[in-house]
């Protein structure tokens, strides 16, 4: 008789899932994260706890590696490609730099080579000593980082955008693809030996660019398919939901055939997603999200507890000798090579870049999964290496909070506008009468003089490569508007905004459709006069009174949108809000979806507001939606 599998430890498991967020909010001055409590609820349950949860359970240990899967297929669909300047219409060499000025790839991409060959020193040093197996593997494991740690760490404190913060997504970027490879290249080493079977591993990516065309080609240049898969996203279907699975499946399935690692096919085709969504698919985004972090990934981690090996730690003087050894190689590896951080920043930006740049979580706790499978890495080993990764991902961003306070307000403050000609200026002074703190910025001094008879903040400096003129104004800009007309220096510009300083919000104008995709796809917003101008004619034939506030500067009135401070209004309801003289809230932007508010609606983290209302209390209400006082 076949026994039927028990689902008490799933529910077990899933109960510690939604418990520990809960006791985690409750207890905030910890500031541990979720992750972390994860697997320390796992360990109380698990084999150096409870014992409640074993690793014979099929359905948990099945779940478990789907969670491992989704979460390097999330970590894919973290790499904003348009960012980083690798686009599908952007095969073009990155803007040189001039002076000493380092591009934020340079720097990212020489400091991983100085942590790999750190790692390997270290990793060779403690073979040697008889402290681990295998020094490769622990060369790669010491080169890990966490982009899922840093990514959300630079958001909270203001500094995702910029040169500094861009530098240390694309430092933690290449660290983990990198590592994968090698990992992925030398599992493929200790399985089969030096033979022909490395080479399969050139295959993932043969896959990968055959199903980035196709992909192109079937779903986004097909009117038809794409209508279609439109319509069935808004259905019980959610086919675009379904396609993701597939990918993510078709690679790892892909992976196992090959006798590669899962990591890197799962990683590719989250990497896939992100080069063929559009900005529509932002929901589908968020619903994979809540797939993965809401479901697959905690059992992972919780799993990750329940199998921790305490005693096998604590009964081995060898692995409790490892783990401080370890700790300092962590921090070693990662602080000496950001030192070249120092080219481009000060040594407190170094300093709190190697510091977060150090925190490790999940690829390290994979690679040393995978050792373990290989026998490379020993049980006692493998509990020094989590326990190293939950020290590194609780006070590295510690430290990186202390050295880098929160600059969400003070770094966003200028409004640039490039190109002073009769447009640029005219856009120049439309938003500094709305109180934007604006600079203009021309190559040609004659254009930058006429402009500064304007009154207007000007200066003449390079537009399509970093000059040292601009780069403190791009460096604090909220927003950059590139009103030149030809579409090849435009490019540029929103090229160099885009990936170099990281400015979220790019405008440009656009002359020719066949040159919108290719903007678009670098994340920035376009205005074309033949498709924009019978809107805005519907607009003012509709609405008069709404397009007059829009466009009128000779009133008191002003339009603007807010962010709403987490700490302070979230989870209220708009009726509790005490608003500012006459302002009045329009609309309710979240998850990328336009709402219509009412006085029940209730706010979340991450919402934007559009407000409308006199100029005095339009400044009341941004201050008030951004926690400060008065």
């Amino acid at each position: 008789m076949i026994q039927q599998p028990s689902f008490s430890p799933l529910l077990l498991v899933l109960l510690l899932a939604f418990s520990v967020p809960l006791v985690l909010q409750r207890f905030k001055r910890l500031r541990l994260p979720i992750v972390v409590g994860e697997i320390l609820a796992g360990i109380l349950i698990g084999r150096s706890g409870l014992q409640l949860v074993t690793d014979q359970d099929a359905t948990l240990n099945l779940l478990a590696e789907l969670g491992f899967v989704f979460l390097m297929f999330l970590s894919g669909m973290e790499v904003d490609f348009s960012a980083l300047g690798i686009t599908p219409s952007n095969n073009r060499a990155r803007p040189p730099t001039t002076g000493q000025a380092w591009s934020p790839i340079k720097i990212a991409a020489t400091s991983f080579m100085l942590t790999l060959g750190l790692s390997v020193l270290i990793g060779l040093g403690l073979a040697t000593a008889g402290l681990v197996r295998n020094a490769w593997m622990m060369a790669l494991i010491l080169s890990t980082t966490s982009l899922g740690v840093v990514m959300p760490v630079l958001k909270e404190a203001g500094l995702s955008g910029g040169r500094f913060g861009q530098t240390i997504l694309v430092a933690a970027l290449i660290a983990d693809f990198a590592t994968m490879l090698l990992i992925t290249i030398l599992v493929a080493v200790l399985s089969h030996g030096l033979t022909f079977d490395i080479v399969l591993v050139g295959l993932l990516f043969v896959a990968f660019f055959l199903m980035y065309r196709f992909g192109m080609l079937f779903f986004n240049r097909i009117g038809a398919v794409r209508r279609t898969l439109e319509e069935l996203s808004q259905t019980t279907a959610r086919i675009k939901v379904r396609a993701a699975f597939t990918m993510m499946l078709i690679f790892v399935v892909l992976s196992e055939k090959l006798g590669t690692e899962i990591i890197l096919g799962a990683f590719l085709a989250g990497a896939i997603v992100s080069l063929l969504r559009t900005p529509d698919d932002v929901e589908v985004g968020h619903q994979l999200e809540a797939f993965g972090f809401g479901f697959f990934i905690p059992i992972f981690f919780i799993m990750v507890g329940a199998n921790f090996n305490l005693a096998a730690l604590t009964g081995s003087a060898q692995a409790l000798l490892l783990v401080p050894l370890l700790l300092l190689a962590a921090i070693v590896v990662k602080f000496i090579p950001t030192a070249i951080f120092r080219i481009n920043y000060s040594w407190r930006e170094t300093i709190a870049a190697g510091s977060l740049l150090s925190s490790r979580l999940s690829l390290i706790i994979a690679a040393a999964a995978i050792g373990v499978k290989l026998g490379v890495i020993g049980e006692s080993v493998n509990a020094a290496i989590i326990l190293v990764a939950i020290i590194t991902v609780t006070f590295a961003p510690l430290l990186f909070t202390r050295l880098m306070p929160d600059r969400s307000a003070a770094a966003q403050q200028f409004m640039v506008v490039v190109g002073a000609g009769q447009l640029g200026l005219q856009v120049a002074r439309q938003l500094s009468s709305h109180g934007e703190n604006v600079v203009v910025i021309d190559s040609e001094a004659p254009r930058v003089e006429r402009a500064q008879q304007m009154k207007l903040a000007a200066l003449t400096a390079a537009i399509d490569q970093p000059d040292s003129q601009a780069t403190p104004f791009l460096d604090k800009a909220k927003a950059l508007v590139c009103t030149y007309s030809d579409a090849e220096t435009s490019y540029r510009v929103c090229h160099l905004a885009r990936t170099t300083f990281g400015i979220e919000h790019v405008v440009a104008q656009v002359s020719e459709t066949s040159d919108l995709a290719r903007f678009e796809q670098l994340g920035v917003s376009t205005m074309n006069a033949a498709l924009d101008r019978a809107s805005l004619l519907v607009l003012l034939a509709r609405n008069p009174a709404v397009y007059d506030l829009l466009t009128r500067t000779d009133d008191d009135k002003e339009v603007c949108e807010v962010s709403v401070d987490p700490g302070t209004h979230a989870g209220k309801t708009l009726r509790q809000l005490a608003l500012p003289g006459d302002v009045l809230i329009l609309a309710l932007r979240r998850d990328g979806e336009l709402l219509v508010p009412h006085g029940n609606t209730r706010l979340s983290e991450a919402d934007h507001l559009t407000l409308v209302g006199s100029l005095e209390h339009i400044e009341a209400a941004r201050r008030m939606f951004a926690g400060a006082q008065g």
